[in-house]
Parts: C-alpha cells; structure tokens; sequence
C-alpha cells in the first residue's frame, strides 16, 4: 500500500449534474458520503488538466454532466475530520494511480452525511476554464 498523501497537497473532485443544483448554488452531501470516495491529486495533474480527466472518466452526459470541481486542501480535511464532534474521524488520502491516471487516489474512510456536509463547507468550487 502506497504512503498517504501528504497534508499539504490539494485535492479535487468531479461535481456532476446529479449532484449540483444551479438554482441554489449548493453541491449535494453525496459528494463525499460513503467509503473509498475517489479524489484526483492537483500536485499530480494540474486543476486545468483535471478537468479534461473528469470529463473522459466521470462525465456520462446527458444525465451525468460535470458541472463543477470542488477542490480542498488535504490538511483541511483532515482537520474537518478531527473537529467532526458528533464522530470525530481521522480522514487519509492514499494515492490509487489507475491506467492512464496517476492522480486518481481514494479517501478510504466511511463518511457520513453530517460530516459531508462540514467538508462542502471548506471545498473551493471552480467553474469549466474553457
């Protein structure tokens, strides 16, 4: 097993159709609730590049179009966690590099909806660059 990544990188991930309410601006706590929830490395790929990653591997248009990327600090989240009073989880990011996508890594850890929600708050949204 690879070496987490260290807290001082940033992470993103794929906020699609299905997740993304244009009407209200709000992202869905879907986004990281649940186990093994797949993450891209922004040290590895740059964001701009990221996106063109998203759009071959996530998007599924028409009912799943990418929409969004919601980018966070690792250190951030792993605070996020710690801070989480209802069930304080120490959050890791371990590098899961997948043929022809060296940034792909996974959160390993079970995350609830309470503490999707607490991480929404701290992500940086960043609209298509094209």
């Amino acid at each position: 097993m690879l070496e987490p990544v260290d807290g001082g990188e940033d992470i993103a991930r794929a906020i699609c159709s299905n997740q993304w309410d244009p009407a209200t601006g709000r992202v869905s706590a879907s986004l990281f609730k649940g186990a093994n929830t797949s993450v891209s490395r922004l040290a590895v790929t740059p964001l701009v590049q990221t996106w063109d990653l998203f759009r071959a591997r996530v998007e599924k248009p028409p009912e799943h179009r990418l929409e969004k990327v919601g980018a966070i600090n690792v250190g951030d989240l792993q605070l996020i966690g710690k801070r989480f009073t209802l069930n304080p989880t120490e959050l890791t990011v371990v590098p899961d590099p997948l043929d022809g996508y060296d940034a792909h890594a996974l959160i390993p850890e079970k995350i609830s909806r309470g503490l999707a929600n607490q991480i929404l708050k701290g992500l940086t949204l960043h609209d298509d660059p094209l």
